[in-house]
């Protein structure tokens, strides 16, 4: 193992280290500035970390029944809290996980044998996505032919992180007998973290876009007087002993670690099995080939001994998102209800022939799109306008034309590159996932009320 506090064996690429655009307590920086800073060990150990400011994404999300809040319409909110870090801290915490994933994570990994096990947040799975360890996963149950399998969720996974279990799993992959003193304060500022709700700075300072017309970089001149606000506005604080922020750049890092015994003991159960276990972020699969010393006994004991495993390292199983599975004569099994089902995994659903994106991609897609074009058919009302706004947001968003919208692509292109991979992964299923969006070119065109006149 490396010597942790020698951080200078990851290289920093300042391409990958964008400054960007919001407003936090301290100025916009670039990262050519303050390189030599974030990469000294002995700075960061005595570096202060400013508070992080604090908000809920609320986003709409599809359900299978109609609710009566929403017209009857299928979809309920869901909340999900966003915390970030200032420009500096940004940086360090991006560099710090960088040198975690590269030379600690990755090596301990590839050591204990689950490098193939963790997937999510990995800077050594380049070119990989979900789509990819979807496909895999069920070229592998196809093969099987037969097979149990286990699927499962971690309930509000980072915020039910137990400090001192991460402090222990984090010194281990480090190969550190204590943590260091800048990781030790890179991991209290994660773990005790300060913050401020960012409503309440709006309220104090204005919206955002009203502070940047005025051509402020900050919510403050400078530091001191952030500092004088902070005596007046106290911090608030994380005073549990679990919870980290969703939304720094070293989170998603340390969620893995902490992860990483539950990883190794599901690992244990697969191999002696000749099954395979997966993990991405907080979604888990097992699959095990069904065979004379694996039948629908023996895997209720194995879900049972995975609850007991999660248990004891402090993880907690989402009831609901925990399902058990026979593949089996093409068809998918519930075992809990006996009855026919399917498998829904990391936005793909395979009901043991076939191949689809979940229901509620499509339906997304097409109501943003609506969102998008009803928004700009009313400013062209309003304004007077004779042709229609925002086209090349909608044609990027909407359309094939939008195959390199924003240097990403949009659903469609994600679509393709999904069906492109499912046929060349897992050949043997009826991959029909562009069939969901075949007649995508007249939906929009109806929402528009013109026709496109390009071939897409």
């Amino acid at each position: 193992m490396l010597d942790s506090t020698k951080l200078d064996s990851t290289k920093l690429d300042s391409t990958k280290y964008k400054t960007k655009n919001y407003l936090h307590f301290d100025y916009r920086v670039k990262i050519e500035n303050v390189e030599s800073y974030v990469t000294d060990h002995s700075k960061i150990g005595n570096h202060s970390f400013l508070p992080l400011i604090r908000y809920v994404s609320s986003f709409e999300k599809r359900i299978e029944e109609k609710n009566p809040e929403f017209d009857n319409r299928p979809i309920k909110t869901k909340d999900r809290v966003i915390m970030y870090a200032g420009h500096m801290d940004n940086f360090i915490y991006k560099y710090y996980a960088e040198v975690l994933n590269k030379d600690f994570y990755n090596k301990f990994c590839m050591e204990k044998g689950i490098d193939d096990c963790v997937s999510a947040y990995r800077n050594n799975k380049v070119g990989k996505s979900n789509i990819d360890f979807a496909a895999e996963i069920i070229n592998q149950m196809v093969n099987y032919k037969e097979a149990y399998i286990l699927v499962g969720d971690f309930t509000n996974y980072f915020d039910k992180i137990n400090h001192e279990l991460l402090k222990k799993h984090l010194a281990e992959v480090l190969n550190q007998p204590r943590l260091s003193k800048d990781w030790f304060n890179v991991f209290r500022s994660i773990t005790k973290y300060g913050y401020y709700e960012k409503s309440f700075l709006n309220e104090e300072y204005g919206s955002d876009e009203s502070i940047k017309r005025s051509n402020k970089k900050s919510y403050f001149e400078n530091i001191s007087k952030f500092r004088e606000f902070q005596k007046n506005n106290k911090t608030l604080c994380n005073k549990n002993k679990f919870g980290i922020p969703q939304g720094s750049a070293i989170s998603a890092v340390f969620a893995n670690i902490y992860a990483s015994e539950f990883d190794l003991k599901l690992k244990e159960i697969a191999d002696e099995f000749s099954g395979i276990y997966r993990r991405y972020s907080d979604d888990f699969i097992l699959v095990i080939p069904k065979s004379d010393i694996v039948n629908e006994q023996k895997i209720r004991r194995i879900e049972t001994d995975t609850r007991r495993v999660a248990s004891e390292y402090k993880i907690e199983l989402h009831k609901d998102k925990t399902g058990l599975y026979l593949y089996e004569n093409d068809k998918i099994f519930d075992i809990i209800s006996n009855e026919v089902s399917h498998l829904d995994y990391l936005g793909f659903v395979f009901d043991g022939t076939t191949v689809k994106m979940r229901g509620k991609s499509p339906y997304k897609f097409y109501r943003n799109a609506k969102k998008l074009i009803t928004f700009a058919q009313k400013v062209k009302v309003k304004k007077e306008l004779t042709d229609l706004p925002y086209k090349k947001k909608i044609y990027g968003l909407c359309t094939d034309l939008g195959k390199n919208y924003n240097n990403h692509g949009n659903f469609i292109s994600y679509a393709k590159r999904a069906q492109k991979k499912f046929d060349e992964i897992s050949p043997n299923t009826n991959n029909l996932i562009m069939n969901q969006l075949k007649n995508r070119k007249k939906k929009i065109e109806k929402m528009l009320g013109y026709k496109i006149h390009t071939k897409i």
